[in-house]
């Protein structure tokens, strides 16, 4: 398994009638979904215990993001991005522990594949306040920026007792996994 993001580059077959692609084999995805955004929207920054996720595009275009969520780790608060466009044959892919969200260029359809369903109980997101890399990007579209009221209460990363937050929620993953490897 990988422990950071990466981008995962699919075969893509185009002709005269556009294209195909073969996104994603052998993961071991359980659910997938699919968002649409009106251009300008920000979604994240979310984590789920044990859900890694793959994104990519199925139209228009949007940054994609990871954020490292672990304090334990010497990437915490590391920022991954990737501009994705429909077409373009990415995936980004990061392990559950790496909170996900994007910003649409345009209006965008963003399909993801989980190895895990949705457990409300398992999510955990912080803001991207703090975040530079994102704040930026954000900055350039500030006039049509578009932030859930869900992800604009999200705490930023440096808040007092965020860090905490996020160690006692990596723990839980870690516990676990460390008692489904048992039963194994």
């Amino acid at each position: 398994m990988s422990f950071e993001p990466k981008i995962i580059k699919a075969n893509v077959f185009k002709d005269s009638r556009g294209y195909f692609s073969e996104i994603l084999k052998d993961y071991g995805f359980a659910q997938i979904n699919m968002s649409w955004s009106i251009g300008g929207t920000f979604r994240g920054i979310h984590a789920q215990r044990l859900m890694d996720k793959a994104m990519w595009i199925a139209s228009g275009k949007a940054i994609v993001y990871a954020v490292n969520l672990d304090p334990s780790s010497i990437l915490y608060g590391k920022v991954i991005s990737e501009t994705m466009e429909a077409g373009d044959g990415k995936v980004f892919f990061a392990p559950w522990w790496w909170g996900r969200g994007f910003l649409a260029l345009e209006d965008t359809t963003v399909t993801y594949a989980t190895t895990d369903v949705y457990r409300p109980e398992h999510e955990i997101g912080i803001s991207y306040i703090g975040l530079k890399d994102i704040e930026t990007d954000l900055e350039k579209i500030k006039a049509q920026l578009i932030v859930s009221e869900k992800d604009q209460k999200a705490q930023a990363i440096k808040t007092e007792g965020t860090e905490e937050a996020l160690a006692n929620w990596k723990r839980a993953g870690d516990d676990i996994l460390r008692d489904r490897n048992e039963e194994q």
